[in-house]
């Protein structure tokens, strides 16, 4: 009998529950925001958490991803093919996996940063938890693209492809926002564009108040904002879609 989603999703999660995916999801989310979450001068530094969403979060995701798609590529998905799984419902429960170990490592920097402001000048309010805790989203949502992109490489092309392809692709992305006419309609730049209108730090890494006129350009666009998301959500939707397809159909033949 054929697993129902919920099943096979935990199934995926029980798999890789104590694995190296999940300790990386942990562990790659600390060193930044411990760095910069305990304030100085009654302050915290959110220059830290544009550090972790624009370099360390593309590095763990690529390799968190990269590990949960090579463990199954070296069986021949035999353990799907076990339980009766269909390819296509797999691969989904692969990505929806992933995107909930994402979803983690954020909620990781949140936690860290939400313990930081309690020793900070204007200590825990329910307006700096709540923006603290959409960004942790924003960073979710803009880098979920790169799941199906990365257990796409590294099904087809092995592992190293699956790490870097993603990863140089988000990298170029998140750098070169400023030569992209609506960059927080292209993922891999509104990874770094986006957190903007939540925490006050440019995309550059530096405090809000070293250009106010930029960061408040930024914010301002509610409009524009909600639509990169949702252009984000589809990107990550439609490529698991593809992808899912694309598996389904190569492992038939």
């Amino acid at each position: 009998m054929s697993l129902t989603f919920a099943s096979t999703l935990r199934a995926e999660a029980l798999k890789f529950r104590h694995a190296a995916p999940a300790r990386i999801a942990v562990l790659m989310a600390l060193p930044m925001p411990l760095l910069g979450a305990m304030p100085v001068h009654g302050y915290q530094s959110f220059s830290a958490w544009n550090y972790w969403y624009t370099l360390f979060l593309p590095i763990a995701l690529s390799l968190l991803v990269a590990c949960v798609a090579q463990a199954d590529a070296r069986m021949r998905m035999r353990g799907a093919f076990g339980l009766g799984v269909p390819l296509g419902r797999a691969w989904w429960a692969k990505a929806v996996w992933c995107l909930a170990l994402l979803a983690l490592s954020n909620l990781v920097v949140f936690a860290l940063y939400l313990t930081g402001s309690a020793f900070s000048a204007q200590g825990v309010t329910a307006a700096g938890a709540a923006t603290m805790l959409c960004c942790a989203g924003v960073n979710t949502l803009t880098a979920a693209w790169m799941i199906p992109a990365g257990l796409f490489f590294t099904v087809r092309a092995g592992m190293l492809a699956g790490v870097f392809i993603p990863l140089a692709v988000q990298l170029v992305g998140a750098f070169a926002w400023s030569i992209i006419p609506l960059p927080q309609l292209f993922p891999p730049s509104a990874s770094t564009v986006i957190p903007t209108s939540f925490i006050p730090v440019l995309p550059s890494g530096e405090p809000l108040s070293a250009d106010m006129a930029l960061g408040g350009a930024l914010a301002a666009d509610g409009t524009l904002t909600v639509a990169g998301l949702a252009v984000c959500a589809i990107a990550f939707a439609v490529l698991t879609a593809a992808t899912a397809t694309w598996f389904a159909h190569s492992e038939e033949r």
